[in-house]
């Protein structure tokens, strides 16, 4: 039986410390992005930079939101009240509909009768709100959850040349 606790506990503590990398790694993705767009930088660094954007915010993104909501709903939704619960799925829902928004318009060139710079700005705040939601989550599922709010910024930011 110690062993399994034992093991169970070193598994915690690796989750725990991946998922600390992971933001890491966004929020160095963020930082990235934002001097390759405010500095003049080689052509090839800046494309570099931006096709890992672009693609972390593509892949990763699924990936670490059902992880986040996963880790939720297993550990911390049991224990959080009601009002805490709905601004935590809220925190995962709206990057959902802002990845899914931004596939949409790398597929459908143009809406009808949108503005896409004013489209683009909500979808930027709606990132933003949903990092402010992710507050109410608890452990691991707040890192991921911020990790797709920093990536997805990063991502949407790739497609803005200035």
């Amino acid at each position: 039986m110690p062993n399994d606790l034992q093991q169970d506990l070193s598994q915690k503590t690796r989750l725990q410390t991946l998922s600390i990398l992971v933001f890491i790694v966004a929020i160095g993705t963020i930082a990235a992005m934002t001097y390759v767009q405010t500095v003049l930088v080689p052509s090839f660094v800046e494309i570099a930079v931006r096709t890992c954007a672009n693609l972390g915010g593509l892949i990763a993104v699924p990936l670490l939101l059902a992880t986040g909501f996963r880790d939720w709903l297993i550990t911390s939704r049991p224990k959080l009240p009601a009002w805490r619960n709905g601004l935590a799925s809220s925190s995962m829902v709206l990057p959902s509909l802002v990845w899914l928004c931004r596939i949409l318009m790398s597929i459908v060139p143009a809406f009808p009768h949108v503005d896409p710079l004013g489209f683009f700005a909500t979808l930027l705040y709606s990132n933003l709100l949903a990092g402010l939601l992710a507050i109410a989550l608890k452990g691991k599922a707040r890192l991921l959850v911020l990790s797709v709010v920093f990536l997805l910024w990063a991502g949407l930011e790739s497609g803005i040349y200035i």
